[in-house]
């Protein structure tokens, strides 16, 4: 957490007081995946604080790794939704939401039933008497469920999900685009594990039938990778693949359609 200086921080908890208190307004989110579906939800407009990384016009409060708490007393929000990290959430946040009454609401966003419960869970979270959150809820539920049925695929077609750009970063079993596949009956040419840094020999050593760039950044290593494997390269270009948000759905499904390409073509 941000030092405050000459304890204005503190005088502020301390006229807050302890416990819920009148007067807070809207949601801070400390997540960028949670701040894009809470726009999805027609909810932005409640928004009183956000990341340096979330596309709305509320407030910076900081994030998990770099808390502004003098920011986040001023923005009063009755509700803190995060993305905890493996650790937990820290301490300090814990404390100044205790100060200032505020409840957090906290969802891990590694996998598809994560993020699903995060979108059933956010409407009463921000608002139980919204009846119309809960309806746009079910809409970004029902878009992923269209996007993750079964799909007609050869099974010794493997597919290998990398984010685009130079990184190689590829997406196992244990992800959520990784249980995409799962859920479309198509194989992953990793047989175990989550999100893995692939090098050129142990992608050819994989051999996939077709590989998958997730996202707008460019990746040179695709040219030699096809070469050397005979690989389908396919770019699937949305950056919203790589954000576990509740709009995955409309992402996936462009996911889908080149899938669906790749398969019509062989």
């Amino acid at each position: 957490m941000r030092s405050v200086v000459g304890g204005i921080l503190v005088l502020m908890l301390a006229a807050c007081g302890d416990g819920a208190r009148d007067g807070c307004h809207g949601a801070a989110s400390l997540s960028p995946a949670i701040t894009s579906t809470i726009v999805a939800l027609g909810a932005g407009g409640d928004l009183v604080g956000r990341t340096p990384w979330c596309a709305s016009d509320a407030p910076v409060v900081g994030s998990l790794l770099d808390l502004d708490a003098e920011a986040l007393v001023l923005a009063n929000p009755c509700v803190i939704v995060v993305q905890p990290p493996a650790q937990g959430i820290d301490g300090s946040l814990k404390q100044v939401a205790a100060r200032l009454g505020a409840r957090i609401h906290a969802w891990p966003l590694a996998t598809l039933a994560d993020i699903r419960t995060m979108v059933r869970e956010l409407p009463a979270a921000l608002d139980p008497g919204d009846e119309q959150l809960a309806v746009r809820a079910g809409d970004l539920l029902a878009a992923m469920d269209r996007a993750c049925a079964p799909m007609p695929w050869n099974p010794d077609r493997t597919v290998l999900l990398v984010q685009a750009g130079d990184g190689r970063l590829a997406f196992g079993p244990s992800t959520y685009l990784g249980e995409f596949l799962v859920a479309c009956s198509v194989p992953n040419a990793l047989s175990a594990g989550a999100w893995q840094t692939l090098g050129m020999e142990e992608m050819v050593t994989i051999k996939p039938a077709v590989v998958v760039t997730i996202g707008s950044a460019p990746s040179p290593w695709t040219q030699e990778l096809a070469l050397r494997t005979r690989a389908v390269i396919v770019n699937v270009d949305d950056d919203g693949l790589l954000v576990p948000s509740g709009t995955l759905g409309a992402s996936l499904e462009r996911v889908r359609a080149a899938l669906t390409q790749v398969g019509a073509a062989r």
